[in-house]
């Protein structure tokens, strides 16, 4: 079977149950004991790391290992992320969470850029799952005010860009690979957008103005969050 369409039936049903599934996350979350939240979180994260190994394996039995492979895109680098601040988390890991982790993961689900992978094959259940996961770790702390992050906390992600950025990008100049999308978009998504209407030139700069434009809109969520949390 080959591949899918963004906000086809099949991407839809499966936006569906990662829905329901976050749902009974954030709400069995809010229902359980700090000790059990605990625990809940750090299952998460070596579920995380369990699928990554998984492919990675799988990717090196099948053949079908390459410049591609290694967890260099934001949600992967996210796995780490996750088990830094299970196990010691701070401000520094709640910022990383809040505003490259949570956004990255949610956009890559909807705007998958799997739609190739055969459907119901390991990649393809995988890339779901793996986004959905990572999704679920972060949503139920913010339910929960656990996320404590605030505008002037941006710096930690950009110091974090400023330093795998430049890296990745010649990675993926020197391997013609496109960790982050930094080297071009993935048509049919808002990347795609940006590159149509600034051109290659501008499209980095475009995608910069893109990103701080969501940490607003995050932050300004999250301060409604906390004054709504004030009176009520």
């Amino acid at each position: 079977m080959g591949g899918f369409v963004i906000f086809d039936s099949i991407h839809v049903t499966w936006l569906i149950f990662i829905s329901l599934f976050l749902i009974i996350s954030i709400y069995g979350y809010h229902y359980i004991s700090n000790k059990q939240q605990q625990l809940y979180q750090k299952s998460i994260f070596w579920l995380l790391l369990f699928l990554e190994i998984t492919k990675q394996i799988y990717l090196i039995v099948t053949e079908q290992y390459s410049y591609w492979s290694p967890p260099l895109h934001l949600c992967g680098l996210g796995i780490f992320i996750t088990g830094w601040h299970a196990y010691f988390s701070n401000r520094t890991t709640a910022t990383l969470l809040y505003t490259l982790t949570l956004p990255g993961a949610a956009i890559a689900l909807l705007f998958p850029g799997w739609t190739a992978d055969p459907v119901g094959g390991f990649l393809h259940i995988h890339s779901f799952v793996f986004h959905a996961l990572l999704v679920a770790f972060i949503c139920p702390l913010i339910r929960e005010h656990q996320l404590h992050t605030t505008f002037r906390d941006i710096w930690r992600s950009v110091l974090l860009l400023l330093i795998t950025v430049p890296a990745i990008y010649y990675y993926n100049a020197r391997f013609q690979t496109n960790f982050m999308f930094l080297n071009r978009p993935v048509k049919g998504t808002p990347l795609q957008w940006l590159y149509d209407a600034f051109g290659t030139s501008g499209y980095l700069l475009s995608l910069a103005g893109v990103i701080f434009s969501i940490w607003i809109v995050l932050y300004v969520l999250l301060n409604i969050q906390k004054r709504r949390n004030m009176f009520f």
